[in-house]
């Protein structure tokens, strides 16, 4: 048996045997065990990562991945809500939130309901047990959101559209992609520019069908999972 499959087997086998098992043991360590090389035991992870067993953070070493966030793109996101269902804790870091002018795609969605191009750029890290796994882009007019950005925004801003600004989100529709991280948002979630990753682009819209908010998600894409119910 190749060594690398040797260690990937020794290495399925811990996860099997300890699930609760959190951290796995350091690259080091698994070099000095095998007598191998670094580069021949980064392969056997590597490919357990590429299966969703493992993730890496960047200077903290390998983990063992908990159960994946379920979300049916069906129905309505609460991240929180989601979070609590699946025994997670949630956690939101605001990052940066910044008024803009777009001549884009994003922009263009809003056209039909406004004729001001500034928007809110909010930018936030979304965090299951202390785990960053979600970089999110939030794009909103600020002719309809005056003040938005002196409002606490670690929390849940469909909550703030609708009890501080009389906008409920009634609707939503969502494209995901596969593709890879962009460096940018990758250090967010402390990997590597290009680590595989699942865009979502979501539109939310209120009862009269204008646009509330345009989202872009990037997700560590061993942190969830799409099941869909049909009637």
């Amino acid at each position: 048996m190749l060594l690398y499959l040797e260690i990937r087997q020794y290495l399925f086998t811990l996860i099997a045997q300890q699930p609760k098992t959190k951290k796995l043991p350091s690259e080091r360590e698994l070099v000095d065990t095998f007598k191998s090389t670094r580069i021949t035991v980064r392969e056997a992870l590597i490919s357990l990562e590429a299966e969703g067993m493992i993730y890496r953070l960047k200077r903290k070493g390998w983990f063992i991945c908990p159960p994946r966030l379920q979300w049916d793109p069906i129905q309505k996101v609460n991240f929180y809500q989601l979070a609590q269902e699946h025994h997670f804790i949630a956690r939101t870091q605001l990052i940066s939130i910044k008024k803009i002018n777009l001549t884009n795609d994003i922009s263009l969605a809003f056209s039909r309901d406004s004729t001001s191009p500034s928007l809110y750029e909010i930018c936030r890290v979304r965090s299951l047990d202390d785990r960053p796994v979600m970089v999110e882009e939030i794009y909103c007019q600020v002719e309809q959101f005056h003040g938005l950005d002196d409002k606490a925004l670690e929390g849940s801003i469909t909550t703030i559209f609708t009890n501080d600004y009389g906008i409920e989100v009634t609707k939503e529709s969502s494209t995901i992609s596969v593709t890879t991280l962009p460096e940018n948002k990758a250090q967010h979630l402390q990997l590597n520019s290009g680590a595989s990753c699942l865009k979502i682009i979501r539109k939310r819209f209120s009862a009269d069908a204008s646009l509330v908010d345009y989202n872009i998600e990037y997700w560590v894409h061993s942190a969830i999972e799409i099941a869909v119910e049909s009637s």
